[in-house]
């Protein structure tokens, strides 16, 4: 299942290449070469992306799945996500925001 990010980013291509995402805990997102890797703060995560146009699409692959007491695993349920600045805002299947990265400099 594809899941798609909606960015507005002025940087060149390939967009996000070595770009690292983070949040306010240990979750956060690397985007390198079409490749995604990080960490919902307690799990892996680990897929691809690809730019078409103004969207890109990422594919989650498997990761793992630890119970974590006490840990929001908000970013597994990425499915999408708009890019204004240096922040990512993320929403879940629904369209309902669930959380925001910032571009780590």
């Amino acid at each position: 299942m594809s899941m798609g990010i909606v960015f507005r980013s002025p940087r060149s291509d390939p967009p996000f290449t070595g770009e690292e995402w983070v949040g306010t805990g240990t979750e956060h997102l690397v985007m390198n070469d079409g490749e995604v890797r990080g960490s919902d703060g307690c799990n892996g995560i680990l897929g691809s992306y690809s730019v078409d146009g103004d969207r890109l699409s990422f594919s989650l692959g498997i990761g793992t799945l630890k119970a974590c007491l006490g840990v929001d695993t908000w970013l597994r349920r990425i499915r999408s996500a708009e890019i204004s600045g240096d922040t990512m805002t993320v929403y879940d299947r629904a369209g309902e925001r669930i959380g925001t990265l910032s571009r780590k400099v």
